[in-house]
């Protein structure tokens, strides 16, 4: 098994303190107009971590995230349901181990132009098929070929938003952040879902609505601190 470098060690401690410091104080969520009132920036210092030292790297400092999140559940819980859902360790750990996986090989397959277009492809496809679920689930359409066309606008609108925002030089970067915030978003949700804590259809309606404002901020932190980061030669292997 490969040892761990000192400076690997040193960003490991940094990151793992950074998670803590947000996990435990309001620093770690920004208020925005969804129904879970707010956008966690936990899953920032993962994506950061593989961006800068790999995909192994990222998925530990994920573990410290879940880590947290499972103390946090257990002697301080934001609301019952937050108790409920991540006292949980496989709630709490799966989806914050893959957001480093996630991000790491987002960023290397949004180098090349056709795999930014697979990116927003699937987005584009995501968005349209969540959409749709859960306008049946409340019953705002009947009917999977009129729903289905109904919300075609909405991914073909998302796959235009996301092909835009990748055709930049940060193309890369934006994509890890995006990629590993929908991670941890639609990995908890998703299993939330279908362990029966919440009902699936509204916990796909927490994720369309809630997760794009978490993905935004994601990507605009991780753009600023990542080229920090790397300006002060903490890392090395992410780009």
């Amino acid at each position: 098994m490969k040892k761990l470098s000192l400076r690997q060690l040193v960003l490991a401690g940094i990151l793992g303190a950074l998670i803590a410091a947000l996990g435990f104080t309001p620093l770690g969520m920004i208020p925005v107009p969804t129904p879970a009132g707010s956008a966690t920036i936990l899953h920032v210092p993962v994506i950061l971590g593989a961006l800068l030292e790999g995909p192994l790297f990222g998925a530990s400092v994920g573990f410290l995230f879940g880590a947290v999140s499972f103390w946090r559940a257990i002697v301080a819980p934001a609301n019952p349901i937050a108790q409920i859902m991540f006292t949980d360790p496989f709630t709490a750990f799966v989806p914050r181990i893959l957001i480093g996986l996630v991000a790491y090989y987002a960023f290397v397959v949004a180098r090349d132009r056709l795999g930014r277009s697979a990116i927003a492809g699937v987005t584009g496809f995501l968005v349209w098929d969540l959409s749709y679920r859960v306008g049946v689930h409340y019953g705002w359409i009947a009917g999977p070929i009129p729903g289905y066309f109904f919300f075609l606008p909405l991914g073909i609108l998302a796959y235009w938003l996301i092909a835009r925002v990748l055709s930049g030089e940060s193309a890369p970067v934006v994509a890890a952040a995006v990629a590993g915030s929908l991670t941890n978003t639609v990995g908890v949700l998703g299993l939330v879902g279908l362990r029966g804590i919440i009902p699936l259809p509204a916990a796909a309606a927490v994720a369309v609505v809630h997760g794009f404002p978490e993905a935004l901020a994601a990507a605009v932190l991780t753009l600023m601190l990542y080229g920090a980061l790397r300006s002060q030669r903490l890392g090395g292997r992410g780009a």
